[in-house]
């Protein structure tokens, strides 16, 4: 592969549409798939991606009520993949398909329904053309209407039919694969393409994608992090310096590890999630949360939901909760009676031990989303709702 310099610049399409590509040699192919893609450029205002703002709301950090969701109550599946809450609306991915609970009535989607796999890793929302994306591990979908619309390789502009995750930008919709980021604009039907040729990605198999003011995000697998400037089309790179992939040798020296297994943005901080940790950004220094040291649920993370400067992250030892500005952890783990330990870390000491008789269905944590009263965690065991204790 040829080398590629840490620099990029537009490419101005003749129709005006700008697609963003590194510095290096550009063949005739390169240039005609650059031109067809949408503008992925913010609104032009100016925007700070790393100013927090100034009411960030509390951190919620015990959740000392939980009730479950499973195929009882309506789900594919109980081994839950991912999960989307919009006000009392639930629109739920599982390994045997995609459920929504709309005005509390329950709709499945599977394969004879016309989804192209069972596997949905994802899901994301459009309100207020009321459209749901799934990505699926054969494809990406687009439901409305009740009318389900298949994306592919062949019958699109997907860069690859394995979708990791999809993300709704306004009209853009990014999708993360293992051949690089596609971005479909809903308006126009036009795809753009970003991966190792034409970005700086080390290689192009991405986990997720993260949006912020000016800024787009790509989680790549033994790429750490890489950070698209859609006003200026620059990148850069977020990569863990000493370059080991079985410890991380130097604690906050930069992006916890090379392999990234999910991104997150809110409020002028972004998080990273390895299966060495959690790490977080705030635009100038990178601060890392490991099981051992800062009392985390475990280092194998999946995912992470940015809320303020709190993150909150599913394990594969439990679900967790990070105040990164009062450097506490919380960690929730399931006894064999049912009931739930929850420990307090600060600073690195335990300052807290409770139980709770209630909590997640399991410690095989996939999804997690914070919501107004709460949170709701993805499982191996069914889909659980956890509702905030009282300050």
């Amino acid at each position: 592969m040829k080398p590629i310099l840490r620099l990029a610049i537009p490419v101005l399409a003749a129709a005006g549409v700008v697609a963003f590509i590194a510095l290096r040699s550009v063949g005739a192919s390169d240039d005609a798939r650059a031109a067809e893609g949408p503008d992925v450029r913010p609104e032009p205002m100016a925007a700070d991606p790393w100013a927090a703002p100034a009411d960030l709301a509390k951190p919620v950090l015990y959740f000392d009520r939980w009730e479950t969701l499973t195929t009882k109550d309506g789900l594919p599946s109980d081994r839950v993949s991912s999960v989307l809450a919009e006000g009392d609306d639930l629109f739920v991915g599982t390994e045997r398909g995609f459920a929504a609970r709309r005005a509390g009535k329950w709709t499945t989607w599977g394969k004879a329904q016309g989804l192209p796999h069972g596997f949905v890793t994802s899901v994301a929302r459009d309100p207020a053309a009321d459209v749901t994306w799934l990505g699926t591990m054969k494809g990406l979908v687009r439901i409305s209407g009740g009318k389900v619309e298949v994306f592919t390789q062949k019958s699109s502009g997907l860069q690859n039919d394995v979708v990791y995750h999809v993300r709704v930008d306004g009209a853009l919709l990014w999708c993360a694969t293992p051949a690089g980021i596609s971005v479909l604009d809903t308006k126009s039907g036009s795809w753009s393409l970003f991966d190792q040729d034409n970005s700086i990605m080390a290689e192009p198999w991405c986990y997720s994608v993260a949006t912020g003011p000016e800024r787009v995000w790509f989680g790549i697998w033994a790429g750490g992090v890489v950070e698209l400037n859609r006003r200026t089309g620059a990148f850069r790179d977020y990569h863990d310096p000493d370059g080991e992939l079985e410890v991380d040798l130097l604690k906050d020296d930069g992006a916890l590890h090379e392999v990234t297994s999910f991104i997150s943005y809110d409020s002028g901080m972004l998080w990273q999630t390895t299966y060495f940790g959690v790490a977080r950004f705030d635009g100038h220094r990178w601060r890392s949360y490991g099981e051992k040291d800062e009392g985390i649920p475990g280092d194998f993370v999946v995912h992470v939901a940015g809320r303020g400067h709190t993150g909150y992250i599913a394990t594969d030892q439990g679900f967790g909760v990070i105040d990164g500005d009062a450097n506490v952890c919380v960690s929730y783990k399931r006894g064999k009676d049912g009931r739930t330990a929850v420990r307090t870390l600060t600073k690195g000491k335990e300052t807290d031990v409770r139980t709770y008789d209630t909590g997640p269905a399991s410690d095989y944590a996939t999804w997690v989303q914070p919501v107004a009263d709460g949170i709701w965690v993805a499982t191996g065991a069914g889909l659980s709702h956890g509702f905030a204790a009282k300050q």
